[in-house]
């Protein structure tokens, strides 16, 4: 495996039609740079273009049984363990769904920081040679791009590592490291801090402020939130996958002014202990977090909610449709304060149940909307239609 400097620098001709920006240009309109330190271009050289077609998925019904949910989950969650290779023909979801979970992945740390203070990381392991691999890796990087500008997280480094094997793409999110005064120091859970930017004084500890599991709470909520207002759909999903289908047309996650707002809301409920337990939710979709968020522990959930809010009468869809997301565990006594701050800021949620010692394992069941679903069904379509 080699770094391949063309394939970030050439320009590309997609299906007869040159893409006006380089892979590189379009990753560094989200980097920070200072005056003198942003790069020329004509420092790397001449490349010639790099000519490709785009591969659209084949029009086919995928076929599934409703009644096979918890099954498909076992598979799905089994799955997920092992990694996962990039969806080549789902470029574009694929992309923004993996760096919403890495950005995600950061609200359970300890520390005090905002989306804005956070910085992405980007690797591209690329198999250059079969057609659409290109044409595929340059729909990733314009997805990358856009989706870092959109939720105002600026991207420190990228790299294409050119290999012969299967494609991948690897997102990582992190705190800027900077210099630490002598009281800071002595901080032991820090491990990244930063200047000023959205918050006063930035840090992140190498440690959770809440665990991934559920505690023994039979009393507490288990709640679902997603963090964009796209519809389920199943295409490019590792559920269609790992049933030798693509699924159809993907999620179309776009929302980002929506995910910033529940990311600001959920990370500040996180600080301040409100949130008990949380996971997010990435390959799989709802039901593999389900089943890893109540290991060792059992629940019986309830999806009606969403379904009814969505205008959803498929809950295969619901549970494995691959939307960034999160599942947090509330203690019943802050549930008031959870629900007043979730209102405030029209983000919607949905109750999905309680832990239970003496289930074995994850059960989802459809018993009718809950009333506090009910009330917020309506914050999804206020929501996508934006603020004033």
């Amino acid at each position: 495996m080699k770094e391949n400097e063309s394939a970030l620098y050439s320009h590309y001709i997609i299906d007869g039609i040159r893409q006006e920006m380089t892979p590189a240009e379009l990753l560094d309109e989200c980097m920070e740079y200072e005056g003198e330190d942003m790069p020329s271009f004509d420092a790397f050289g001449t490349f010639e273009d790099i000519i490709d077609e785009s591969t659209d998925p084949p029009v086919s019904t995928f076929t599934y049984d409703r009644d096979r949910n918890e099954e498909y989950a076992a598979m799905t969650a089994e799955a997920a363990a092992g990694g996962r290779d990039f969806a080549m023909l789902y470029p574009d979801h694929f992309t923004r769904l993996h760096i919403a979970e890495a950005l995600t992945s950061r609200l359970w740390s300890k520390g005090h920081f905002r989306l804005g203070d956070l910085r992405l990381w980007a690797q591209w392991d690329w198999n250059t040679e079969p057609t659409g691999s290109m044409a595929s890796f340059y729909a990733s990087v314009s997805a990358a791009s856009d989706y870092a500008y959109s939720t105002g997280v600026p991207m420190s480094d990228y790299l294409f590592i050119e290999g012969d094997g299967s494609n991948s793409a690897k997102f990582f999110a992190w705190l800027p490291e900077t210099e630490i005064t002598e009281e800071e120091e002595n901080h032991e859970s820090i491990l990244f801090k930063s200047s000023p930017f959205e918050s006063r004084h930035p840090w992140i500890g190498d440690e959770r402020k809440c665990p991934a599991t559920l505690a023994d709470d039979p009393d507490s909520w288990i709640i679902y939130i997603p963090f964009d207002t796209c519809p389920f759909k199943l295409g490019g999903s590792l559920f269609a996958q790992i049933n030798g289908h693509n699924g159809g047309p993907s999620p179309q996650i776009t929302d980002a002014d929506y995910f910033i707002d529940c990311y600001e809301v959920v990370r500040e409920l996180v600080e301040d202990g409100i949130v008990s337990a949380g996971i997010s939710i990435g390959n799989g979709g709802l039901a593999t977090a389900a089943i890893r968020f109540c290991e060792g522990m059992g629940a019986r959930l309830d999806i009606s909610g969403v379904m009814s809010s969505y205008g959803e009468d498929d809950s295969t869809r619901i549970l494995f449709g691959e939307i960034p997301g999160v599942l947090v565990q509330i203690r019943d006594n802050d549930y008031d304060y959870f629900d007043s701050q979730m209102i405030l800021q029209d983000i919607a949620y949905y109750p999905l149940g309680h832990p239970s010692s003496a289930l074995d394992g994850v059960r989802f069941g459809e018993k009718g909307r809950s009333s506090v679903a009910g009330i917020l069904a309506s914050l999804l379509t206020q929501a996508s239609e934006g603020e004033d």
